[in-house]
């Protein structure tokens, strides 16, 4: 006696075939990932800290009293004056221009996607130093500039991403790849 099964696979077809066309178009994914991080990466800037939220080194005395001038923050006796305070008071981290954090961006492939300083604009020279730090002599002085990361969290000279942000990501992927 024969016996002839017959299984009904459509519905586990259809749901292969689902997940081989969000793989195949993975821009939407790649678009959300660099939204989601450019908005963490800006939000460095304005809690001064690093993606793990430790506080970024505070300025040293010296770039304070150099960002109050000669003349702008200073009364005739040397002392400070009402402005001075307020520059003290109110200057942020990493903000001279405003050049570096404007220049942060992402950009997305339907296979990558570029997040940091300059991936639409160009980058500013000292994007780097901020990031990793760097000791600069000249003039018979040396200068230590702390790093101050805003990308991602240092690791040498390459940089990870903070449990935060890896857990974010994943989360966008898993969410982009499950069938509802």
């Amino acid at each position: 006696m024969d016996i002839t099964v017959t299984i009904d696979d459509k519905d586990v077809r259809a749901a292969l075939e689902a997940v081989v066309q969000r793989v195949n178009n993975l821009a939407p994914l790649f678009h959300q990932i660099g939204q989601y991080y450019e908005g963490r990466v800006l939000e460095n800037f304005a809690k001064e800290s690093d993606p793990a939220g430790n506080k970024w080194t505070p300025l040293s005395a010296a770039t304070m009293m150099s960002r109050l001038g000669l003349h702008k923050g200073f009364k005739k006796n040397g002392a400070l004056s009402a402005k001075g305070k307020k520059i003290i008071t109110t200057k942020a981290l990493l903000f001279q221009s405003g050049d570096l954090r404007k220049s942060i961006h992402y950009q997305s492939t339907n296979n990558s996607v570029i997040i940091g300083t300059g991936a639409i604009n160009n980058v500013p020279k000292y994007a780097g130093v901020h990031q990793f730090g760097t000791n600069i002599a000249g003039r018979g002085k040396k200068t230590t500039i702390p790093a101050r990361p805003y990308l991602a969290m240092n690791q040498g000279t390459t940089m990870e991403l903070a449990p935060r942000d890896r857990d974010a990501i994943v989360n966008m992927v898993q969410s982009y790849l499950a069938l509802n």
